[in-house]
Parts: structure tokens; C-alpha cells; sequence
């Protein structure tokens, strides 16, 4: 059964982490009326008893209009569903709600990290018979955000622009101006394939954290991922993988921006190099980094961003041996197979379609392909 009339004003939040707290105090700020879903019960009981208390850049109390465990009943009337989950969630998620979807509903993920809109869309086609909702991608997650406790969260900072398309983007004209209305800092890109390929988070999080290992499993020490952890050395060899993400995406025409750039459009952050631009970035001046291997810098990051980065590169015939040596350093130290468990060119079913015929399918999607292919099949006969 699908779901009721939809509601403009109505937003669901899939996911009350980090980002799922602070898009529900945001959204709550802005006079929508807000359903938040997520599979731990504690949590939305303390949602459902508290509310949420916002401090940082929104000082406030939020009174959510439903807390639930149920991901239909958060789904159903809502205009726009926000996936704020982690990346590595997307299928899982996308199987739950594809039989409620209908075609007035817009699915963004926030972030979609690499490919996570081919993901979703898949997913959703695969399960959900002849509805159609717009997915549409986000190239990062539009807040800097931490929650101390359940029903508490810090925002130390709102992105100046969040790049954000619709898959195929000829959708962008009607889905993004519903997204721009929650906020203006929503941007415009050309296609997923900018999103994705801008997925700085890959370049960010797990390299930092696997070349400072030994701080990180210390239970004695304390210290800053971005300040502390990105010294002038671990800098430069962000910049070799970042140079490598560059690269890949010039192979299918897409101009990637670089790591420096992106601090200084979001953040406003400058300076010489790489090193000093992150310590002068001060929304990154207080984010402790993880305690374990086991959180999502690694188990997000890697399958759902320098894995799929890596692929589209090997596809292309474009080397990324840095990118290649934190997966297979995340491989050994975390004893899992992320390159078999990530998303691949495979596994987002683009291995059929020619590389460069792929901006025309991000921009026109399967319409074209099977026209594309029939046009191919005539040839041949």
C-alpha cells in the first residue's frame, strides 16, 4: 500500500546520528514539520521524551512531530526523505522503503559518498515496480555536527554550498529548487558524477585515521583528527590521493575540485598548502578523532568511497596507487575485504555502459541507454 496525499511542508529524517539530530533541530528551526526514523529504539525514545536540544551555530529546543522505529509511517506525506545514514546503509535502506515510495516523493542522501545515487536508484527500481521517485545525491553533509548524547547535538558549523544533483539531472529543474527551499547553501552541480567524484570525505577521513593508528587505539590519548592528526606529511600524501580523484574524473569529463579548493569555498579556510589550510579552518578546530578502526571513517569511507574512486580509475585506465594502498591498509588492519564488499562499476551496474556515454546517461539516465543500445543492435544487424 502506498503512502497518503504528500505534504510539502513534511520532511523524513532516516537516521538520528550526527547528522540525522542536526537535520531534524534545522528543519524543526525552519517551520517544517518533521518525522525522524531509526532502527535503535533507544534512541527514539529519548527523541520521542526529550526532543532534541541543539547547541553550537543553532542554539534551541526541537519537539520532532514523530519519533518512530516504523520507516513506513516516517515516510509516508513526506515531500522530502533524507537518508542520513551512513553510505554503506544505502541498499539496505533503499529495500525498506522502495514498496512505499510514489512518484512525488524526492530520496536525497546526505551524502551519497561515490555512486550512492546509481545505488539507491537501482535498489528502488528493483523493488518497487513502475514508481519513480527523484533520488538526488549530495556531494557532503550540509553540517559539521556531533551528538553528545541521544536527543542532544553540537553544530559547529554549516557549509557555505553543498553541491547536489538529481540521477538522471534532467530531474534537477523540479527536485533541487524543494531541497533549496530547506536551505539556500544547497547548490546546483552538473550531474551525480560531480557529487560523486567530489566526494572529499573519501580523501579526509580514513587515510588520517589509518596513518595515526596508533593515537586512535591509545585510550590514553586524546587528539584532533583534522589538526592533530593531519601533520605536513600525512598533508602531502593527501594531496597524492586527491591528485588521483582529480585524474579519475578528468577520464569521464568531469573537472573535480581539488581538497584546497573545497576548504576554501566551504570553510573559507586558506592558506600556502594543503597543511596549513586545515589548521586554519576553524569548524575542524574541535573535532575529536575516533577512538577504534571501527567506525564509519573506515567502514563508510572505503567501500562507498575510495573503493568505487578506484574502480571508475581502473575502468578509465587511470592508476590511483595511493588510494589503492590505504584500501589495502584498511584490508589488512580491519581483516575485511573492502574491495569485494564495496561499490564498483559492477555492483552499480555501469560496466555496460561505454565511459564515454556515461555523462550522457547521468544527464538523460535509462531512456537513453536503451536507446543508445537499440540504435547500437541496428548497426550491427
Amino acid at each position: 500500500m502506498r503512502s497518503k496525499e504528500i505534504d510539502a511542508n513534511c520532511i523524513a529524517i532516516l537516521g538520528a546520528g550526527n547528522g540525522g539530530h542536526a537535520f531534524a533541530a534545522y528543519a524543526k528551526s525552519k517551520g517544517y514539520k518533521v518525522k525522524i526514523w531509526n532502527r535503535s529504539i533507544s534512541v527514539i525514545d529519548a527523541i520521542k521524551k526529550n526532543g532534541i536540544t541543539s547547541s553550537g551555530v543553532l542554539e534551541g529546543h526541537f519537539n520532532t512531530d514523530l519519533a518512530t522505529p516504523s520507516i513506513q509511517k516516517a515516510i509516508e506525506e513526506s515531500k522530502l526523505i533524507m537518508l542520513v545514514t551512513t553510505a554503506d546503509a544505502h541498499k539496505e535502506i533503499a529495500v525498506q522503503i522502495a514498496p512505499y515510495l510514489t512518484n512525488d516523493q524526492v530520496v536525497v542522501l546526505n551524502p551519497g559518498r561515490t555512486g550512492g545515487a546509481f545505488e539507491v536508484s537501482n535498489t528502488i527500481k528493483q523493488h518497487n515496480g513502475p514508481f519513480k521517485p527523484q533520488v538526488i545525491e549530495a556531494q557532503s553533509l550540509l553540517f559539521v555536527s556531533r551528538c553528545t548524547k541521544p536527543s542532544h547535538v553540537t553544530i559547529a558549523g554549516i557549509k557555505r554550498r553543498v553541491p547536489v544533483s538529481a540521477f538522471p539531472s534532467f530531474y534537477n529543474e523540479e527536485a533541487i529548487p524543494v531541497l533549496k527551499e530547506v536551505s539556500s547553501n544547497f547548490c546546483e552541480t552538473e550531474s551525480v558524477l560531480n557529487t560523486s567524484f567530489d566526494n572529499i570525505g573519501a580523501i579526509f577521513h580514513p587515510a588520517p585515521l589509518l596513518l595515526n593508528v596508533a593515537r586512535c587505539e591509545d585510550p590514553y590519548v586524546k587528539y584532533r583528527h583534522y589538526i592533530d592528526g593531519v601533520s605536513p606529511s600525512v598533508a602531502c600524501f593527501l594531496e597524492k590521493m586527491d591528485n588521483e580523484r582529480v585524474a579519475v574524473a578528468g577520464a569521464y569529463g568531469v573537472h573535480a575540485i581539488s581538497l584546497k579548493k573545497w576548504l576554501n569555498l566551504v570553510y573559507g579556510s586558506a592558506g600556502e598548502n594543503l597543511f596549513e589550510i586545515v589548521q586554519n579552518t576553524k569548524e575542524y578546530q574541535n573535532v575529536i578523532a575516533p577512538s577504534s578502526l571501527d567506525v564509519r571513517y573506515i567502514f563508510e569511507d572505503i567501500p562507498t568511497g575510495l573503493v568505487p574512486i578506484s574502480s571508475f580509475g581502473e575502468a578509465a585506465g587511470v592508476p590511483t596507487p595511493h588510494i589503492d594502498m590505504i584500501i589495502n591498509l584498511a584490508t589488512s588492519m580491519c581483516n575485511k575485504d573492502y574491495k569485494s564488499h564495496g561499490r564498483t562499476i559492477e555492483s552499480m551496474e555501469l560496466d555496460k555502459i561505454p565511459s564515454y556515454l556515461l555523462k550522457e546517461y547521468v544527464t538523460l539516465g535509462d531512456e537513453f541507454y536503451i536507446e543508445i543500445m537499440n540504435q547500437e543492435s541496428v548497426l550491427e544487424e
